[in-house]
């Protein structure tokens, strides 16, 4: 299986009975299959029944034996879960194909099982608040934009900080950018943390200009449709890691994105360097525990890049 559209065709194939995953994989039995209700799963061969792993609105957990062998099955729950239910299932077999026997191969698994785990039970099928929205939106662009002006993909994507206590957006070896996303109207931004900004390294301050439109054409997007664009650049491994950052930000697939219509507007980039004007953690009296504040955009235009990136067409 090369891509996660054959790994759904194959689930597509197997209605009626269970499917092996190849011949090859070090994990004999380890099958694809289509359940009494209807649903995909994975179904994982272990020496025992896995208690651990709970049922979450995205998935379901559940140990049976048939025969002599125990499994233990991740069920998808959601139809609209299928793109990171493939990405999750594809990235279990594929991380533990080279292990040399069985028993290694499922330790693998389930270490890889681990970090979507927490994920998936975090999952809520209903859509993200508009503001979050629109910030997500700007920094899916952003990494379109840094993959078209050849940023490497995985680099880009490990960058990605999705945590919510991250202070910035993305965080290089050699640099970092913090993302904004504002109506065209709007004249700052504002710096939800003193941290945001303050490094001793230089980095960059992004802003998009997004609006929100009524009629759909063709330069808008919905959040789904600039997901879909920076996916479909992406090597599978890459497009693995960012599905999981995706999940982290509270991201999954719902029709109901398509009723929020956008058109960027513009984007400019500033950077931040020692005398650029901020706040930092220097500056403020031991009694402060945090800080917020806004920046005039034309307070800054002197730090404004003019590198050929200022402005869309």
């Amino acid at each position: 299986m090369k891509t996660y559209d054959e790994l759904i065709s194959r689930w597509d194939a197997c209605r009626g009975g269970q499917l092996l995953v190849d011949h090859q994989h070090p994990i004999k039995n380890l099958f694809l299959n289509i359940n009494e209700k209807g649903n995909r799963e994975l179904l994982v061969p272990v020496k025992k029944s896995i208690k651990k792993f709970q049922s979450t609105e995205a998935i379901g957990i559940t140990n049976y034996k048939a025969g002599d062998v125990f499994y233990f099955a991740i069920e998808l729950l959601s139809e609209n879960l299928i793109k990171e239910y493939a990405c999750l299932c594809f990235e279990l077999i594929q991380s533990s194909r080279e292990c040399a026997t069985q028993e290694e191969a499922v330790s693998v698994l389930f270490d890889t099982f681990r970090k979507w785990y927490s994920l998936m039970a975090d999952v809520h099928l209903g859509i993200l608040p508009l503001h979050e929205i629109r910030g997500l939106m700007g920094e899916v662009k952003y990494m379109i934009d840094e993959l078209s002006s050849g940023r490497y993909e995985q680099e880009l994507i490990n960058a990605w900080t999705t945590h919510k206590d991250a202070s910035r957006d993305f965080v290089f070896d050699e640099t970092w950018n913090e993302i904004k996303t504002i109506q065209s109207s709007s004249d700052y931004v504002s710096i939800s943390s003193v941290e945001q900004l303050d490094h001793d390294m230089d980095g960059f301050l992004t802003v998009y200009r997004l609006d929100q439109v009524r009629k759909e054409s063709e330069k808008t997007y919905t959040l789904n449709s600039i997901i879909q664009e920076l996916q479909s650049k992406l090597s599978m491994s890459a497009e693995a890691v960012l599905n999981r950052k995706l999940l982290a930000k509270g991201y999954s697939y719902n029709e109901h994105y398509k009723e929020y219509l956008f058109v960027f507007k513009g984007k400019d980039r500033y950077l931040v360097d020692s005398s650029f004007p901020r706040i930092s953690k220097s500056d403020l009296a031991p009694a402060i525990k945090s800080a917020k504040y806004e920046l005039f955009l034309s307070g800054i235009e002197e730090w404004r890049q003019t590198d050929g990136e200022s402005r869309y067409t």
